[in-house]
């Protein structure tokens, strides 16, 4: 009688698509975290409830699986990054993705979404922020607009700013820093006192150390950075890792 061998062990099954090994790690880390909106109420009530629902989880799903495919290239690029399986047993990478997972739930805009997941993947490592300064940057990242990141990303490197938006810079003698927002597309043409806003929400969370957009300076003066250290910590966490950032 012939027998057949039994099929060959494999101990790194594929997973199934859609459904990689690194997302499904993520996953598990964010579920208790993420809530689905409760069926309660009449049919309309009901209706509501369940539509939400699976805009939420689609929404959670990309996420999820944006975070996944940029922790797998950082294991691909950097020697000794962490597995999947040692990053589930972290309780630092535990909390961010807890952190981030919250704040992604409550937005579709992709500046936010990726300043998530760079906080994600810059929570680790020699140069990571403590623990509280990074719940507090996450908490940060929830509360501003992409507008307020985009201010505050020309407030620390002015000259980076206009040579990324392909804008020649002007040549000024003196004058205020808000001559040369006036000069960008992501502020010109704004409502008066729009941008002035969202200057005082960036220094009443501590992420700048100037006097004002219209505090006059010299030309030289108006090229250099008005973030506090705080401001260039949190920019730093927010920012894609070197390791995944495109050559120039």
């Amino acid at each position: 009688m012939t027998t057949t061998p039994p099929p060959e062990k494999n101990d790194r099954l594929a997973p199934p698509p859609d459904k990689s090994t690194g997302r499904e790690v993520v996953e598990g880390v964010v579920e208790a975290a993420a809530s689905v909106v409760p069926l309660v109420g009449g049919p309309v009530g009901v209706a509501l409830a369940m539509t939400m629902g699976w805009a939420y989880n689609k929404r959670m799903q990309a996420w999820l699986q944006d975070v996944a495919e940029a922790i797998t290239e950082l294991q691909d690029t950097i020697e000794g990054w962490p597995p999947f399986q040692d990053l589930a047993e972290d309780e630092v990478f535990v909390d961010a993705v807890v952190h981030a997972s919250r704040a992604a739930q409550a937005t579709h805009q992709d500046e936010k979404l990726n300043a998530l997941r760079n906080g994600v993947l810059n929570s680790l490592g020699p140069d990571a922020p403590d623990v509280d300064e990074q719940a507090r940057f996450f908490r940060l990242v929830d509360q501003l607009t992409p507008s307020h990141l985009r201010l505050l990303t020309f407030l620390d490197d002015p000259g980076a700013f206009f040579d990324a938006a392909g804008v020649a810079r002007p040549n000024l003698l003196m004058g205020g820093r808000s001559s040369l927002l006036s000069q960008l597309p992501d502020f010109a043409g704004r409502p008066d006192g729009w941008v002035d806003l969202l200057t005082r929400d960036l220094s009443d969370a501590a992420l700048t150390n100037m006097g004002g957009l219209n505090t006059i300076s010299t030309g030289d003066s108006l090229w250099r950075s008005a973030t506090s250290p705080l401001g260039g910590r949190f920019l730093r966490f927010i920012s894609t890792p070197e390791a995944l950032q495109t050559p120039s």
